[in-house]
């Protein structure tokens, strides 16, 4: 069964301070396809992950799947309409796709994890890794409020005070960013009081 729809919505593409851009809730996946993937998020099999800005090329303390990448398939056992959607993501066309909303060369290879931030969770300053073309990440939250943090934050610069733009992770939200050496951002820390966990999908095409 295809989830992901044969022609994306017409959104507005952002290009400063680099090329981003947002679909909104029911744009991409129609509502009811949100709620199940939701309903739906794999709990198994997740890593504790914890970087300091220090030792490595960005902070972060997260909790992480990885589903797809070279090398690695640890995909098995995903509920139907997981495996559905991750079917969808590997077909050729989900590259093309991207791609072309880009105005680049569709990627070689995709990465393809699903991601966790509990209370206290954050994602510090970064660009991502040269060998990403671009990251698309799907936001699976119902009724996530902004205050309650866990937003992705569009960054003019390294400076993690220099924001620019905010995506609320909310259910059937997504946001798509080109890699570049000015694309800053960051997703702030999830407030220490949230009773649930902001969980998403991520998707990296790689060169």
């Amino acid at each position: 069964m295809s989830l992901l729809p044969d022609a994306w919505p017409q959104v507005e593409v952002h290009h400063e301070p680099f090329t981003w851009l947002t679909t909104g809730v029911g744009e991409l996946f129609d509502q009811a396809t949100e709620s199940a993937l939701a309903d739906n998020f794999p709990t198994e099999s997740f890593e504790r992950r914890t970087a300091d800005s220090r030792t490595s090329d960005k902070s972060y303390r997260n909790y992480s799947r990885v589903l797809h990448g070279p090398g690695v398939d640890t995909a098995s056992g995903l509920p139907e309409i997981w495996a559905d959607l991750l079917s969808d993501l590997l077909d050729p066309g989900y590259r093309k796709t991207v791609a072309d909303v880009l105005g680049v060369a569709p990627p070689a290879e995709l990465e393809i994890r699903l991601a966790r931030h509990a209370p206290g969770d954050w994602l510090g300053p970064h660009t991502d890794r040269a060998d990403k073309l671009f990251s698309h990440v799907f936001y699976l939250n119902p009724g996530w409020r902004a205050d309650w943090g866990g937003c992705l934050q569009v960054l003019g610069s390294d400076d993690p005070q220099d924001v620019v733009a905010e995506v609320v992770p909310e259910l059937g939200a997504t946001a798509l960013i080109l890699r570049s050496d000015t694309s800053w951002h960051q997703v702030s820390k999830v407030a220490p009081g949230v009773d649930r966990e902001r969980a998403s999908l991520l998707v990296h095409g790689l060169n």
